[in-house]
């Protein structure tokens, strides 16, 4: 049975002490005691196996049984979501970090329905930032992806020339698949997907105009909250084939 995993906010070297709701969760929903042994992933990706030596109202404290490094990391891979309606980006969010994104761009583009004001889209995003980090905790990565503002579709053209290399995921594109357009040399990669509506033309162009890439996800047309987690997915198994990279530890 897989340990229990947690985040913490400092290096780890010998001890660990664990604060806040993390604590609560696991005196009191996993009835976690002294003995027990928990996994703490701290922020450069070491992950020590910690046995629970106190256990605190609000504080949860371990000794370091054993350390190690997460194996190579594959290219880090962004999404850029358009925002889709209702609690689907929820959903998105978890399950892209289940499979492996390294962080979330919200995007309003020109056929997106929702009316997020801006005084509530804070809120949100740290409400998705809150659903990342659970699954994360969840799927055993060994980071939190960031959930990052929502921006505006000029914002989201300027910040993708950062990126090494932009799939575009379009329902209009029906020939060219993600690996065989994918640069192994590439250091990070953004993935661009549409709300229900799609993108449209002159956003496609626009991306086109950055050098973005665009492919198709397969004959039949996906739901938005299907069609993000499923190009993640497709973007990190087609990498880890042309890098060699080994699917299991």
């Amino acid at each position: 049975m897989s340990k229990p995993r947690f985040f913490v906010d400092r290096p780890v070297k010998f001890a660990v002490d664990i604060t806040g709701p993390d604590a609560r969760h696991i005196k009191d929903v996993l009835r976690i005691g002294v003995g027990d042994i928990i996994e703490a992933v701290d922020p450069e990706g070491t992950i020590s196996d910690v046995e629970i030596t106190s256990l605190l109202p609000d504080k949860v404290s371990g000794r370091v049984i054993a350390s190690y490094r997460a194996r190579e990391e594959l290219p880090e891979v962004f999404l850029f979501q358009a925002l889709p309606k209702a609690s689907k980006m929820d959903d998105i969010v978890r399950q892209s970090t289940e499979i492996g994104v390294t962080g979330i761009f919200p995007v309003m583009t020109e056929r997106v329905v929702v009316k997020l004001e801006s005084e509530k889209a804070p809120k949100k995003v740290e409400r998705w930032q809150k659903i990342a980090a659970e699954a994360a905790k969840q799927s055993h990565r060994t980071l939190i992806p960031s959930v990052n503002s929502v921006l505006t579709w000029m914002g989201a053209l300027e910040k993708l020339r950062e990126f090494d290399e932009i799939i575009v995921f379009w329902e209009e594109e029906r020939g060219t698949l993600p690996y065989e357009v994918l640069d192994p040399a590439a250091k990070n990669i953004a993935v661009v997907i549409g709300p229900e509506g799609g993108l449209s033309d002159k956003e496609v162009l626009d991306l086109k105009g950055l050098g973005a890439k665009v492919v198709t996800l397969g004959e039949s047309i996906l739901r938005v909250e299907t069609a993000a987690p499923v190009a993640v997915a497709l973007v990190l198994y087609d990498l880890r084939k042309i890098k060699k990279f080994p699917f299991s530890q």
